[in-house]
């Protein structure tokens, strides 16, 4: 008896080039995958939808589109510090096109060959729209786990890298989807910063991945901490310089996928050390943590310069 054409598509598509890992018990093919979790470690999870013409646009290569969805997924596996350990896919296709299967196929093993993430299954069905699901898990050492909620007053705050050139990339993604070189890098292919991530245990207090924009997503850690953080303009490595028209943009924009994160002054030389021998040449401090509540940007005067626009709204 032959197989229906779902399960043709998962073997044919997804069923091979993909890493091991000897934490899987059970793999990619059945009902459900079994991990071991090592002594001493736990599981992180998270959970990442992207759908066509609102998180990228449909006409893009496939490969593209495969690959920087896996990546945006990771990123929060190196917010918290987590070693990745697998991802699962879940894919509603409005059909079942082998081209563009084959060129998705390739993306997704590519990126997951790049993060070493097995993929360990995941579930396909036919709908109206192009929707993609990773869900990603990883290892973090027993209560060392980087959350939102630990930044104190008097904390340093710090950015991997520069920011805003995803955003200011957008319009030609937009313009030319199947443009991929240079100019459209930074949105196709962003830097997902796993090794920093798991170096920054122990030493930062708070951190998650910049998705929505800097300012925005900064204040995902002020609610849940319970604190406010005061950036200076000068001191963020963004895109474009401080005169440009864009550079409001830059801070606002989102899809960066660097990490802001908190950290006590006593670890900045370790953490300096971290990003030398990373090669992150704009991981950086920007602002400080203090008593109170929000997001503040202030130029070198220490005047208000906060705008409206803090970043994106899903709804």
């Amino acid at each position: 008896m032959s197989r229906p054409p779902e399960f043709e598509l998962i073997s044919t598509y997804f069923g091979r080039g993909y890493p091991d890992s000897p934490d899987v018990i059970v793999p990619n093919g059945d009902d459900c995958s079994v991990i071991a979790v090592p002594a001493g470690y736990q599981l992180a999870q998270s959970i990442d939808t992207q759908v066509e013409d609102i998180h990228f646009p449909a006409a893009a290569p496939a490969s593209l589109i495969a690959g920087r969805a896996l990546r945006c997924a990771a990123s929060d596996l190196a917010a918290m510090g987590a070693a990745p350990q697998g991802f699962h896919l879940a894919l509603t296709l409005p059909n079942s096109d082998s081209y563009w299967l084959e060129g998705f196929a390739c993306g997704l093993r590519d990126a997951a060959q790049t993060l070493n993430l097995p993929l360990l299954g995941g579930d396909t069905t036919r709908g109206n729209s192009l929707v993609i699901t990773v869900a990603v898990q990883g290892l973090v050492p027993e209560g060392a786990a980087i959350t939102r909620g630990g930044a104190k007053p008097g904390d340093d705050i710090w950015v991997s890298g520069v920011i805003g050139a995803s955003a200011l990339a957008l319009s030609t993604v937009l313009d030319t989807p199947h443009k991929d070189d240079t100019s459209t890098a930074p949105y196709w292919h962003p830097q997902i910063q796993t090794a920093l991530g798991q170096g920054l245990c122990g030493l930062a207090t708070a951190a998650l991945d910049i998705s929505d924009g800097l300012l925005q997503d900064a204040g995902h850690i002020a609610r849940a901490s319970g604190v406010k953080l005061i950036l200076t303009d000068s001191d963020i490595p963004t895109a474009v310089r401080r005169e440009h028209p864009d550079w409001q943009r830059c801070l606002s924009g989102g899809d960066d996928y660097q990490l802001v994160f908190t950290a006590p002054t006593d670890a900045r030389a370790e953490i300096e050390r971290l990003s030398q021998t990373l090669g992150l040449k704009h991981c950086r401090r920007i602002g400080a943590v203090t008593d109170g509540q929000g997001v503040v940007l202030q130029d070198a005067t220490g005047r208000d310069i906060t705008p409206e626009q803090s970043g994106y709204s899903h709804f």
